[in-house]
Parts: structure tokens; C-alpha cells; sequence
């Protein structure tokens, strides 16, 4: 009778066991889902005063995020359709560099933060929290984290206009981001980086 008992029991909780991941893993399936639709409606919206372009982009330089494993990514360059007077004194239109990064889960995306800011943009080590005053060859670069996603918009310094800057700023984090939640780094051309939205704590020794 106890064998029997056993066996149910154990029956039970590995029928409980898969369910339980099951379900972990439709989340993940929606969280994805979820993520992929909220880039489609923002390039969507995009369009009016943009063209897309997914071929032949030259990969930008982000570190070493890229070696890190992550679930799939969405690369694709936006440029206006309207033409402005950039910082050499010419005009052309601006191109805009988005990579969206999304993670099996939450400890995979904390993983992919870690080594990146061990080996960040340009080769630069980045402490969680803290800025970087002086940053060679940084372009303007905007960067959300998310519990499993990691968003970076850059462009040329060429482009670089305070106001349409803070413009990017707002649209991202209005479509990709939580106030409450959402890390956000800042990076101008050749620095400062800066740790704008719900920085870590400067202390922090593990995984965020």
C-alpha cells in the first residue's frame, strides 16, 4: 500500500512539475510574442516619416553584447524621409540604428547585462550605476533594460541634435519602457554615459 501511495505521489508531482513548466514557458512564448508585436506597431507608426532597412546593415559597434546568448533580435536601420542640416554643415537625411534583444528569461537577460558591461562599447568596462565622464569614439546611443529584453538606438554624431536626442528618449521609453522599472543609459558623443532612469545600486556585486 505505501509503494502505491509513493508512486502516486510521485506521479503527481512530476505531472505537477510539468505543468508548472508548461506554463513558465508560455509565458516566455507571450512575453516574446508580446515584444515582437510592440516593435512591428512602433516601426508601423514609424513609416509616415521614415523608411525601414534590414538588408545590408553593417553591424554597429555595441561591445560584446552580441556574444552573448539571447532567444532572437530585431536589427533595422530607420532613416527620414526628410532631409536636415547635420553637424558637418551639409544636409542629408538621418539614419537611426535600432537592435532589440530579447531573452528566454529574466536570469538569462541579467547574465547577457553582466559580461556586456565587463566588455561595453568601444571596449569600455562600465560599473553598474556610475558614469563614465570621458567615453572615445561614443556615438549618441540610447539603451533600455527591460526584466528580458535589451533595446539600444544609436546613430552618428553627425546627427546629433539635443532636441530630437530628447524626442528619441521619450518615444522609446514610452514604447518600449516602465517608468518605475526600466534602466536607462545615456551616452553622448565621446561621453558622458550615464546612468538616467532607475540606476542600479553602485554596490551591487550580483546579478541585476
Amino acid at each position: 500500500m505505501l509503494k502505491i501511495r509513493l508512486t502516486i505521489l510521485s506521479l503527481f508531482l512530476l505531472s505537477l512539475g510539468i505543468q508548472l513548466q508548461a506554463q513558465d514557458t508560455d509565458k516566455r512564448d507571450e512575453e516574446g510574442t508580446e515584444f515582437k508585436a510592440a516593435i512591428e506597431q512602433f516601426v508601423s507608426e514609424m513609416k509616415e516619416d521614415h523608411k525601414q532597412k534590414t538588408l545590408n546593415l553593417r553591424m554597429r559597434e555595441i561591445g560584446s553584447l552580441e556574444n552573448e546568448p539571447f532567444a532572437w533580435k530585431e536589427y533595422f536601420m530607420l532613416e527620414t524621409k526628410e532631409e536636415f542640416e547635420n553637424n558637418l554643415g551639409y544636409t542629408t537625411e538621418r539614419e537611426y540604428y535600432f537592435l532589440f534583444y530579447h531573452y528566454a528569461t529574466v536570469e538569462d537577460r541579467q547574465y547577457a547585462l553582466k559580461y556586456w558591461l565587463e566588455d561595453f562599447i568601444e571596449g569600455e568596462q562600465v560599473r553598474p550605476g556610475r558614469p563614465v565622464r570621458t567615453y572615445d569614439y561614443a556615438t549618441p546611443t540610447l539603451i533600455l533594460i527591460n526584466p528580458t529584453n535589451i533595446i539600444i538606438l544609436n546613430y552618428e554624431c553627425k546627427y546629433f541634435d539635443d532636441y530630437d536626442y530628447d524626442d528619441w528618449r521619450d518615444l522609446m521609453i514610452e514604447k518600449f519602457g516602465d517608468r518605475a522599472t526600466t534602466m536607462v543609459i545615456e551616452i553622448e558623443c565621446d561621453g558622458p554615459l550615464e546612468w538616467t532612469l532607475n540606476a542600479p545600486d553602485p554596490k551591487v556585486r550580483g546579478l541585476f
